[in-house]
């Protein structure tokens, strides 16, 4: 009964996380192009394929939910509705592998993963500290969510309690592993798939962490670098030059 009830109370939140993704981002399915469809489903089968496949091997016993990052990624590049899409899309396309628990309550975890991540974006980033803080709050709500909440609610819900109890020692060894190695795969990440983005036509203006001009952190950052090299360069061009003329200067005085 307890199943029934626990999986009937998770299909509510997982069509309100719907309504509130919309309400985030209403102008989502005029954005969907050709590049973000193609993206989108690359990242449900890297996620079914992480966290299915070799999150199962496991540390201690317990999963590494390696491909939680992807889900949240997915909603900094793509929002809470494309987010919340890839979250419901990933879990059933992974209901597909063996020795899957069914439940809904993963379901609405992995939609409330994404849209997390899309928090980050919700107002204009100033800095690249902000960015970071934000990025690793959120990922810590979404990661306690998941393994603290989710999973012992879906297990308790077909009698299971003696197991939660046997896990938390694993859950709390590995929980901070998780919440460690995270945000440095989301943060590189996403900046490598910005600058792949930044060379794909038509889809750049369409990415929801673009709107407000939220990645101009990056670009002066990006502009600094470039800046420094170039200084770098022009100070060995002088050096060379200077040295070239004090030879001269040597040469003529010998002579």
């Amino acid at each position: 009964m307890l199943f029934f009830l626990t999986n009937g109370a998770a299909i509510c939140v997982i069509i309100l996380l719907f309504a509130i993704a919309y309400v985030m981002d209403p102008k989502f399915i005029k954005t969907i192009t050709t590049i973000k469809i193609t993206m989108m489903a690359m990242q449900v089968a890297l996620i079914v394929l992480l966290t299915n496949v070799i999150g199962y091997s496991g540390v201690f016993g317990a999963r590494l939910m390696f491909g939680n990052f992807i889900l949240f990624l997915s909603g900094m590049l793509f929002g809470p509705m494309g987010g919340a899409l890839v979250g419901a899309i990933s879990y059933t396309a992974g209901l597909v592998m063996p020795n899957i628990f069914i439940h809904f309550s993963f379901m609405a975890v992995y939609m409330l993963y994404a849209m997390l991540g899309s928090l980050v974006f919700i107002k204009k980033q100033k800095s690249r500290v902000t960015y970071t803080i934000s990025v690793v709050v959120l990922l810590f709500i979404a990661s306690f969510t998941l393994t603290f909440i989710s999973h012992p609610i879906a297990v308790l819900s077909i009698g299971k309690s003696p197991y939660v109890y046997a896990t938390l020692i694993k859950k709390l060894i590995v929980f901070p592993i998780d919440a460690a190695i995270e945000p440095i795969l989301i943060i590189s990440t996403f900046e490598v798939s910005v600058l792949i983005l930044k060379r794909v036509p038509n889809s750049w203006n369409n990415l929801w962490c673009t709107r407000f001009d939220s990645l101009e952190f990056l670009n002066k950052q990006e502009r600094k670098s470039k800046k420094d090299k170039k200084e770098k360069k022009s100070t060995k061009v002088e050096k060379l030059v200077q040295e070239t003329n004090n030879t001269s200067v040597i040469s003529q005085v010998s002579n």
